[in-house]
């Protein structure tokens, strides 16, 4: 089995929590939230771990656009 595929296929255990202390879990969650890292990152410094909680952030968060 290739490496990616197998990534792919990781469920975390506990799918009320996002974490992500490794690269499977970050793939999973900014695949499942449809997010990019560092929203996910943002969401989970500001709300916490609850699956709820990031995902009403990241729908109710306008994204942060740079500066000109």
């Amino acid at each position: 089995m290739k490496n990616r595929e197998y990534i792919q296929r990781r469920i975390p255990a506990d799918l009320s929590q996002v974490e992500i202390r490794e690269q499977w879990q970050i793939t999973f969650w900014t695949l499942k939230l449809s997010t990019t890292q560092d929203r996910l990152s943002q969401a989970l410094r500001e709300v916490g771990p609850d699956l709820e909680s990031v995902r009403a952030w990241l729908e109710t968060t306008p994204t942060s656009r740079p500066k000109r």
